[in-house]
């Protein structure tokens, strides 16, 4: 019964966003970009990068930055991948392009979360620019 929960939950999560219909470009964009800011401010305030990473790398704050991960920026991934590939056809062709290398960051970002990577593709701040615009 517990995997049977597990497996339902998991399906649950990889399943979030795709029934998102927009009626325009913007009203998608408006829903990415929260997404995005939500999963900046947590990488500017624990990540490795973030200024108590920097003046404390003994820290424990790597612990939250973990679990942060975890239960929010790779959810929230998915839900972007979901909710663009639902409404891929408002995107023109350069959006569409740097959405691309979203979804390639993004898998590649939760796989290493389970099992390190070497090297993974980076954020591509060109998408970022796409869903601001």
């Amino acid at each position: 019964m517990l995997h049977q929960w597990k497996q339902d939950h998991e399906s649950s999560i990889r399943s979030n966003g795709t029934a998102l219909k927009f009626q325009s470009v913007a009203e998608l964009k408006i829903y990415v970009a929260r997404l995005l800011y939500e999963n900046k401010v947590l990488w500017s305030s624990f990540g490795p990068q973030s200024l108590v990473a920097q003046a404390d790398p003994g820290s424990n704050m790597y612990e939250v930055w973990v679990l942060r991960k975890l239960d929010t920026i790779v959810p929230n991934n998915t839900k972007i991948i979901n909710a663009v590939e639902a409404n891929i056809t408002l995107l023109n062709s350069t959006e569409t392009a740097s959405f691309f290398h979203f979804k390639i960051h993004a898998q590649a970002f939760e796989r290493h979360q389970y099992t390190r990577l070497d090297t993974y593709p980076m954020f591509p701040a060109e998408f970022e620019k796409a869903m601001l615009s």
